[in-house]
């Protein structure tokens, strides 16, 4: 419990904030100093709590220094900014990069399912749902009221893009799935795990195919069939 912010103050309050982080703690104390207490000698300052709310250190020390100090106040949430792609319905619309967006995340949590995303950098406004794609890669995130709930993946997948083509087996959907290589490593350097758009087309799955650039892509988020690296 904090000291109050405001109204009569307790040395023995102040001093029991300092030792057990709780000012209304009864225990006792003997040859309490204010000047001790203020300069940090009885406990560290905080300098988490804003400089209103604890004393400076200086002369002259007064009680109400201490108005709404909080020994264990937390560090303050430092949120970082990341611009991807968006689409508010389609993970296929993300892929093709139609707009952008900003969202913030607290940047000592990682990047990952359920990470709470926020529309401005106080983090009091959560992020809009839909897809949102790394600007320069073929991975995303479908997300929820600002959460995370899962990632995409979507990728240039027509068997004349690729070379060493070794097929690996079926998914459970039917989905034939390969390792191969990119003729073009400015698509992808090193194996990749995936599959084929004539595969996909001669399986009725046309609604996870979509066109940009003059080239098809996949959006993976359809499918059981991964797409990603299997470079280390």
């Amino acid at each position: 419990m904090a000291v109050p912010s405001s109204g009569a103050l307790s040395m023995r309050g102040i001093r029991a904030e300092l030792g057990t982080n709780n000012y209304s703690n009864l225990t006792s104390y003997s040859n309490i100093s204010l000047s001790s207490m203020s300069v940090g000698s009885n406990g560290t300052i905080n300098t988490n709590n804003s400089s209103a709310n604890r004393p400076n250190g200086t002369t002259p020390h007064q009680m109400s220094e201490f108005y709404a100090y909080n020994h264990d106040e937390p560090s303050a949430v430092t949120y970082s900014s990341i611009t991807f792609s968006y689409n508010e319905d389609s993970a296929a619309g993300a892929c093709e990069a139609e707009q952008t967006a900003t969202v913030y995340y607290d940047n000592s949590e990682e990047f990952d399912v359920d990470l709470q995303l926020y529309a401005d950098s106080s983090g009091n406004e959560a992020a809009a749902g839909g897809y949102y794609k790394y600007v320069f890669g073929t991975t995303g995130w479908y997300v929820e009221d600002g959460e995370i709930i899962e990632s995409f993946s979507c990728g240039r997948s027509e068997r004349r893009l690729k070379y060493n083509i070794e097929f690996i087996g079926d998914s459970p959907m039917g989905i034939p799935m390969y390792h191969f290589n990119y003729k073009d490593e400015s698509h992808g350097k090193g194996r990749f795990v995936g599959t084929m758009v004539d595969d996909l087309q001669r399986l009725g799955f046309e609604d996870s195919l979509f066109e940009q650039n003059g080239e098809i892509w996949v959006n993976y988020h359809k499918l059981d069939v991964p797409f990603e690296s299997l470079t280390i």
